[in-house]
């Protein structure tokens, strides 16, 4: 069974994970950090992993973050709306630009990655028009612990590996993942997989740009694009399709902790900027071997 090749997976992640959380607890940095590092990093994960596995990746998490962390910031931080609107509000951006999305490949059915960086250059636009004077501070207390946040996480990837289990919703969910022609027009059934994924992820992606903004209490006018890359490298060691359909359970969890860990570990240590942006793209690297692996079991539909 497929899925059991992901729980092995899953399983050495685990360990390495162990192994990576007494080191840090050795050099005593805390856990407190990874929390705060791993929590809006986790929920742009998610994001990314629920696009992917519906087979409509969404490369747009890192800007759409970016961006709902500066609407919130604009109205809160610049006009002094109440906090409770301004973050709804900037939800509300990411959720609606989601749909949007996830319409425009749908009905016309092209690529998904290639919409979503489409996306990605037009948040990016945005972005700079509404930090052009600077970067916007967000005056309200963290109204949300980093711990919330990390549980918020955990909750909704986990579950949603536990979702995916379940045939139907697997079977309905992924049809975007065909076979034959790729050109042609999918007709609506793979739209329902576009819908859920592009506009799931986007929301989640807001949810993480809104952690790190009261994380950092500062929204600054750049996309990030090395935050869609990070969430690549947690999703794809994690064990997650490029294809489509498989996922594992706890993977993506994983993934995120071992990277956050890792990182906060070699910032512990002073470790130069271009080491840990190679270390993120070794760990990609090593997910799409993983990813490789997966698919070349055996033919099938399993998780």
């Amino acid at each position: 069974m497929r899925l059991g090749v992901h729980l092995i997976w899953e399983g050495v992640l685990a360990l390495c994970a162990v192994a990576l959380a007494v080191a840090v607890v050795a050099t005593g940095a805390g856990f407190s950090v990874v929390l705060a590092q791993a929590a809006p990093a986790g929920l742009i994960a998610t994001g990314l992993a629920l696009s992917l596995r519906t087979a409509t990746p969404n490369l747009a998490v890192g800007p759409l973050a970016a961006l709902t962390g500066a609407v919130a910031a604009y109205l809160g931080g610049g006009y002094g709306w109440p906090q409770p609107v301004a973050l709804t509000i900037a939800i509300l951006v990411a959720l609606v630009l989601g749909i949007v999305l996830a319409l425009f490949v749908a009905v016309v059915s092209v690529p998904a990655w290639a919409a979503s960086i489409v996306t990605a250059v037009m948040c990016q636009g945005l972005l700079l028009g509404l930090t052009q004077e600077g970067p916007r501070t967000w005056t309200f207390p963290p109204s949300v612990p980093s711990y919330t946040w990390f549980a918020l996480f955990a909750v909704v990837s986990v579950g949603g590996g536990l979702l995916w289990l379940v045939q139907p919703v697997r079977d309905t969910l992924s049809a975007s993942r065909r076979e034959g022609d790729q050109g042609r027009w999918a007709g609506l059934r793979p739209g329902i997989g576009a819908l859920i994924g592009l506009t799931g992820s986007s929301l989640l992606a807001g949810l993480g740009g809104l952690a790190q903004l009261m994380r950092l209490q500062i929204s600054v006018p750049t996309a990030d694009w090395a935050t869609t890359a990070a969430a690549l490298a947690a999703v794809l060691l994690g064990g997650v399709s490029l294809y489509g359909r498989r996922g594992g359970i706890a993977g993506t969890l994983l993934g995120v902790l071992i990277l956050a860990m890792a990182g906060t570990l070699l910032a512990y240590h002073a470790v130069p900027t271009w080491i840990t942006l190679l270390v993120t793209g070794l760990a990609a690297a090593l997910g799409l071997v993983v990813n490789r692996g997966v698919e070349s079991l055996r033919p099938g539909d399993g998780p």
